[in-house]
């Protein structure tokens, strides 16, 4: 035993020293650990999250960094992380390090860094934003020589929304006095969902505090902290501030200082505790203010006294209790008594003597006695009136009157003096009641239903009693309908509902109803019910205690109003023999129905009756009862009325309406029309087919041609057919239904004796033209009209088909041709030309004539007729300007001579006859035989040549006598032609200066001055001689004189034509005078400027003087110079004398507007500019001044710079909608529009005018209306009315009303755009066509299947020829016979066509007529 406890010790003992090693070891690893992380390893720390913080609140978060190596100033970056994607926000060392959504907050300061040592930092974010939630990392960049240690943190920032309110809602004024106690209320409230602390604090700021005065705080902690100046009244008691239920921090101080005087507000602060268990200021916001005025309570005068009245403060309610306490203020009295009396409105309450005795006045006895109310002496100077339960006929003005009186030797008590306090007013309000009143009704009622109103009561606790009151407007007043009182009994009816089944009716409940039976639209608009609740006064009687109302509004509506009638059927458009099923639908209330059914045929304004329902189920019919049917359904949203037509026709095919007539109690109370609804009977579609012609059909005069048409397939069995024979667009000749054959226009007095027309079969019918003519050339059409019976009997067409051939008459050849020899011709100016054209081969034929045409043709235009010649010896002139020059004869059979009188320049180019011979025929016709051409007649005209010569001779004139004048000569040495005439023009040029024009004496014989101060003297000695004289003579008159010379001469055209100009040499002008110019007083800006113009616009030109001195004896004379770009002489605008006179250029008179602002500036304005007024503008001057004897003397002279004006045509812009219709009309009454649509226009000033075109068939367009830019309009069709229509500025319309086939054709319109610059067309555009086809009953239409047509015509016509050559031998010898019995033919137009038996014909039997 002892060796086994030696063992287990031994074991032990090791077991000690093993886990001591194990011990030390620890230990020093743990110090070796520590000493790393204490030197050398960096550790960066931000402030522990998460954090909890405000929107749009500031916010610091602290970083700092040890353990570092390197600097001791470190720098620092700040990211925030949100979806795993780090935002860099700012940073100490790289200045562009945040992103573009924190850039901008970085750079205005919102965000920043503040260094609060080289290792520790704040980040600030004044102004916290929701976006700046996430994990918020602050790193430091490495320092260090390895990386070693953590380099950043991080921390998560929550952005709370502000929900903290503070807000007071008490009066915003008050009025207190010294002494008086003051209560105020702030509610304070935040709905976060953290856990966060209120603090509270009571603020008082008065005008002398430079900053608010915190009055109270009740701390986060619920601690209460006073502010400085407060203290002692805190523990005085006279100042706390109390908690009430969560929300109200109640501010009391129950004696007011003067100092307390200024504006009271609370501030509340939101505070949260962060994981470091710091509390954090997250929040605050500030209440409205209440101003509080102190009044100081002035002391009485030694030997006086003063009183003072106060009244319960806050708002009373009746029940309340009201205490009135008065003070008196006395100094130095010694043994005063005092009687002090209570007054209300200036009576009085109660009264307090000196001796203590009390006295109650009036009705405020019953109220003492039973002590509802008492007044006491509290104190030796302070009274007391309390009303223990107040009415709301206690308030009213209360003062205090006090009498000092002194007690006499007898015990009486003598007045001395008396002191009222400040009236002060008190109100009382009735206690808030529970009744409540709830309006419960139908928001629209039908006339005739009964009306109902609720109005639900409830909280009351007394007998109720209700008046109903209406009104129909919201500006009219309410009036009686009935009233219940609070007994049960109905009253007061209003006059309105005297005679109505009304009343009002009241449940247990405490709900009253109001009822109106058989309610009218008058009964609309709002009603009101009035409920009291009664209670029973103390002396046993009823009265009032709360009265409730509400209103609302009711809407009454007419049967009409609820009605609507729709008229519909699935099937409008149906084929002849349908059946049509209309459909007349009434939604409305439930009232008693008729119904009138009507109809207008299609273009008929006369709508008659079908049938009629009455209300009461009587039936009246006004058609034809076998053609209708009626039935009547009833569904629960409407009733329906059906009109059955069971086999329609085209007489049936128009508009339907139904009519519904609503009563009630058999008094009509609505007619209401349904939509009409227009029903459309279609043909039946057809099945006719012809057999196809021969496109072109030759043969030769004097033969007979045959022409047949033959229906292969007809729509029924019984179809009629009209057929009409047409040639080009003419009538030749038409059967009609019963056979009878009409002759056409083209047909004529002669043709008609040469045409027959016969039905061979049942439906093949042949046209014949005996003896055919060359005349009777051309397209000839079948037109068919199939006629089909409808179900009333009456006939209606089918589509028409037609067919067509070319037919071509020749004659025999013939060897008639012209001469095709060319030639050449000149001819000079004003000279004759004459032409020649002859038959080649022609003898002395007796039987020909001829009739010719002369063409003629210049620069490979368009051929333009001259003359025509007609072989019976009419003679045509194509216009009335050529036919004074053209001579035309024949000296011979075959040929022709033309002579043009008085050549002119556009006379030059191709001249060619066309001729063609006529030969008298056996019938005493003059016939065409054939035609040609000869050749080409080439003509040059040759202008007259310039050969006009000015004497050219310069001469010098010095004048001193300034009475004599001077003579400007213009000799003419040599003309160009004696039938010329001339224009002369002087002007007048200084040196280095460009001349203007002083003189015109043009063509015509007029004579036009342009100088206005002096009259220029025309002289014409001989017909080349021109004189021009210049009187009164003055120093202005020195310069350069020429004149220039156009000649010009008339052509045959009635047109001018200048040959040329030339001018004369100068004459140079140089005028002494005794007195020499004094030096110029005035200069003129010779700077020269350029303006560029757009068309149209204006322009406005200066003309500037420099003046060194004003003197008012100074006056001006002023000329506005043109120079054109194509002129080498001036042109005067514009000239103003000293005088005030003002001659303007005749040509622009009307666009230049002239004004002198001050005495030194002259404008000229040019209205409209176009393109003529592209040039440069002068303006020269020269200054008067008059001398002793009252005469003006020029003084000196200037001109300024030129203004170069260019003027910029407008860019056409014009442009017209060009959109190509196609339109097929049916319906001839509806007519069609013709649309004008301007896209763009070239200026906003643009005038257009409008001119609609229709292209004819021969391909020549016709203007058929015009809309001129002066809005005058002009149709050239005379037999129908259009109507012209513009409903916007660039869209103009033309309708063409009652179509008639001959519309058809292609339609647009031409606009053309003028510019209100120049009396000029400026651009012009035409749109689109629009191309009419008008279908009438029987249009043709093409055959779409020639190859199953000619099938169709094969096959029986095969069969046919067998039939024939069959029995050919058998009826030859009965042909031949008849022949020759046979006297005349039977011609159509003395056998009329009779209808057809329908038998079957033997074949080749047939029958003429």
């Amino acid at each position: 035993m002892r060796e086994k406890a030696k063992g287990s010790i031994g074991l032990g003992m090791e077991d000690f020293w093993c886990r001591l090693w194990h011990l030390l070891l620890l230990l020093y690893l743990t110090g070796l650990l520590q000493g790393d992380l204490c030197y050398g390893q960096r550790q960066v720390q931000i402030q522990e999250g998460p954090l909890y913080r405000v929107q749009g609140y500031p916010i610091s978060i602290s970083c700092n960094v040890s353990g570092f190596k390197g600097p001791s100033l470190q720098n620092f970056e700040f990211m925030v992380k949100k979806s795993n994607m780090e935002i860099n926000m700012i940073s100490t060392e790289k200045e562009n390090f945040a992103y573009a959504v924190f850039s901008s907050r970085v750079g205005e300061k919102d965000i920043e860094i503040v260094r609060l040592s080289g290792s520790s930092v704040l980040l600030r974010i004044k102004k916290l934003l929701e976006e700046d939630a996430g994990e918020l990392f602050c790193h430091t960049p490495n320092t260090d020589g390895a990386y070693l240690g953590s380099y950043e943190a991080g921390t998560t920032l929550n952005v709370i929304k502000d929900t903290l309110v503070a807000s007071y809602s008490g009066s915003p004024f008050q009025s207190l006095s010294e002494g008086d106690p003051l209560q105020l209320e702030c509610q304070v409230s935040s709905q976060t969902y953290q856990h966060t602390h209120l603090s509270v604090t009571w603020f008082v700021h008065s005008e002398k505090d430079e900053n608010p005065r915190p009055i109270i705080t009740l701390n986060k902690d619920l601690t209460v902290k006073t502010g400085a100046g407060f203290e002692d009244r805190y523990h005085a008691g006279v100042i706390s501030m109390d908690k009430v239920e969560d929300t109200t921090y109640r501010l009391k101080m129950s004696q007011l200082l003067q100092s307390d005087q200024g504006k009271f507000y609370c501030k509340a602060i939101e505070w949260i505790q962060d994981p470091d268990r710091s509390w954090t200021q997250i929040a605050h916001k500030t209440s409205s203010a209440c101003n509080v005025e102190v009044k100081r309570i002035v002391a009485p005068d030694v030997g006086s006294f003063s009183v003072y009245m106060k009244a319960s403060k806050g708002p009373l309610q009746v029940g309340d209790a009201l205490d009135i306490q008065c003070s008196v203020k006395a100094q130095n009295l010694p043994g005063h008594l005092f009687s002090v009396t209570w007054l209300k409105n200036q009576k009085n309450v109660a009264q307090i003597g000196s001796s203590g005795m009390l006295t109650v006045f009036d009705s405020y006895k019953e109220r003492e006695n039973a002590a509802k109310m008492r007044a006491v002496k509290i104190s030796h100077t302070d009274y007391l009136l309390t009303i223990r339960t107040a009415t709301t006929e206690d308030q009213g003005q209360y003062q205090c009157e006090v009498w000092q009186e002194h007690m006499n030797d007898d015990g009486t008590f003598r007045k001395i003096q008396k002191q009222l306090s400040s009236p002060e007013t008190v109100s009382i309000t009735a206690k808030e009641s529970d009744l409540m009143v709830v309006m419960v009704m139908k928001d629209e009622v039908t006339e005739g239903d009964t009306l109902q109103v609720t109005c639900s009561v409830s909280g009351f606790k007394g007998p109720l009693s209700v008046s109903w009151q209406h009104k129909k407007d919201s500006g009219d007043s309410f009036s009686d309908v009935i009233s219940l009182t609070h007994e049960g009994v109905m009253k007061d009816i209003g006059t309105r509902y005297q005679s109505r089944h009304v009343q009002t009716l009241h449940s247990p409940a405490g709900n009253f109803t109001l009822e109106i039976g058989a309610s009218t639209t008058s009964d609309s608009g709002e009603y009101m019910c009035v409920v009291s609740e009664w209670t029973v006064q103390s002396n046993g009687e009823m009265t009032k205690a709360n009265t409730q109302s509400q209103q609302k509004a009711i809407s009454v509506h007419s049967v009409e109003s609820q009605m609507t009638v729709t008229l519909k059927s699935r099937t409008i458009n149906v084929p002849i023999n349908s059946l049509v099923e209309l459909q007349c639908a009434a939604k409305g209330p439930k009232v008693s129905l008729g119904v009138r059914w009507m109809f207008r045929p299609i273009n008929s304004t006369v709508q008659r009756n079908i049938l009629s329902i009455s209300h009461t189920g009587e039936i009246s019919w006004g058609a034809d009862q076998r053609n209708y049917q009626l039935s009547v359904q009833t569904q629960p949203s409407a009733t329906v009325f059906l009109l059955i037509v069971p086999r329609a026709s085209k007489q049936q095919e128009g508009q339907y309406q139904c009519q519904v007539d609503a009563y009630q109690k058999d008094v009509q109370k609505a007619m209401k029309n349904s939509n009409p609804l227009a029903m459309t009977v279609r043909k039946t579609v057809s099945k006719l087919s012809l057999s196809k012609l021969k496109s072109r059909l030759e043969t030769t005069a004097n033969t007979d041609a045959m022409i047949e048409c033959s229906v292969l397939t007809t729509t029924t069995n019984t179809s009629r057919f009209m057929i009409t024979w047409m040639i080009g667009t003419q009538m030749l000749l038409t059967m009609d239904l019963d056979a009878v054959v009409k002759f056409g226009p083209a047909a004529g007095p002669e043709k008609d004796q040469r045409i027959r027309m016969e039905v061979r079969q049942k439906q093949t019918f042949q046209l014949t033209v005996r003896q055919v003519r060359t005349s009777d050339s051309g397209p000839y059409r079948c037109e068919v009209d199939e006629w089909l019976q409808d179900p009333l009997g009456d006939w209606y067409s089918l589509e028409k088909k037609s067919v067509s051939t070319e037919l071509v008459v020749k004659e025999k050849a013939s060897d008639f041709r012209m001469n095709k020899a060319n030639s050449q011709q000149k001819v000079k100016e004003g000279e004759q030309l004459k032409l020649n054209c002859s038959v080649d081969g022609t003898g002395s034929d007796s039987t020909l004539r001829y009739s010719l045409t002369w063409m003629f043709n210049r620069d490979q235009s368009s051929n333009v007729t001259l003359l025509t010649y007609n072989y019976d010896g009419r003679l045509m002139f194509s216009s009335s300007d050529l036919e004074g020059r053209l001579h035309f004869f024949s000296p011979k059979v075959g040929v022709f001579h033309l002579v043009i009188h008085r050549a002119i320049q556009e006379d030059r180019g191709h001249y060619y006859c066309q001729v063609q011979p006529h030969q008298l025929d056996c019938t005493g016709h003059w016939t065409p035989k054939a035609s040609d051409k000869s050749g080409y007649t080439n003509v040059s005209v040759q202008l007259i040549e310039n050969k006009l010569r000015v004497h050219k001779e310069d001469q010098s004139l010095n004048i001193t006598n300034l009475q004599e004048g001077f003579t400007i000569d213009c000799v003419i040495d040599s003309r160009s032609s004696e039938k010329s005439v001339f224009e002369v023009t002087w002007s007048k040029g200084q040196r280095n200066e460009r001349p203007i024009i002083i003189f015109n004496a043009s063509r015509d014989g007029t004579l036009h001055s342009v100088i206005g101060d002096k009259d220029l003297v025309f002289r014409r000695p001989s017909a080349m001689h021109y004189k021009l004289t210049v009187p009164n003579i003055n120093p202005t008159d020195t310069g350069l004189y020429y004149c220039q010379v156009a000649e010009w001469i008339q052509t045959a055209a009635n047109k001018w034509r200048r040959i040329g100009e030339d001018k004369s040499g100068e004459l140079s002008v140089h005028v002494d005078t005794e007195e020499s110019l004094k030096q110029d007083t005035f200069s003129m800006d010779r700077t020269d400027k350029y303006l560029k113009i757009k068309e149209g616009e204006q322009f406005e030109l200066e003309c500037s003087l420099n003046v060194e001195k004003e003197d008012p004896t100074h006056h001006y004379t002023l000329i506005w110079v043109f120079n054109s770009l194509e002129s080498s002489s001036g042109k005067p605008l514009l000239s103003y004398s000293y005088n005030g006179h003002i001659q303007y250029d005749t040509e622009k008179k009307d666009r230049l507007r002239f004004s002198r602002p001050t005495s030194s500036i002259f404008n000229l304005v040019v209205l409209n500019s176009d393109a003529d007024d592209s040039g440069s503008y002068q303006c020269r001057v020269e200054q008067y001044q008059l001398d002793c004897e009252g005469q003006r003397k020029s003084t000196g002279r200037a001109q300024s710079g030129s203004t170069n004006v260019t003027v910029y045509s407008i860019e056409s812009k014009l442009s017209v909608k060009k959109e190509n219709k196609m339109l097929n009309i049916t319906n001839l009454q509806a007519g069609f529009t013709i649309d004008c649509v301007i896209d763009s226009q070239s200026s906003d000033n643009s005038a257009f005018e409008v001119t609609w075109f229709k292209v004819q068939e021969e391909g020549r367009p016709v203007a058929i209306f015009t809309a001129k830019r002066d809005g005058t309009l002009h149709s050239a069709i005379n037999d129908k009315y259009l109507v012209f229509g513009r409903p916007l500025a660039t869209h103009y319309k033309l309708t063409v009303p009652q179509i008639n086939p001959t519309d058809v054709g292609q339609y647009y319109c031409q606009v053309e755009e003028w510019l209100p610059t120049a009396d000029k067309k400026f651009a012009s555009d035409k749109s689109g066509e629009l191309s009419v086809h008008v279908h009438t009953e029987g249009d043709p239409e093409k055959t779409s299947d020639p190859l199953g047509a000619t099938l169709g015509i094969t096959i029986p016509l095969i069969c046919f020829l067998v039939l024939v050559i069959i029995f050919l031998l058998r009826r030859e010898h009965k042909r031949n016979s008849d022949l020759k019995k046979k006297k005349a033919c039977l011609w159509a137009e003395n056998n009329p066509l009779t209808p057809l038996p329908e038998v079957t014909l033997a074949a080749g039997d047939h029958f003429e007529s």
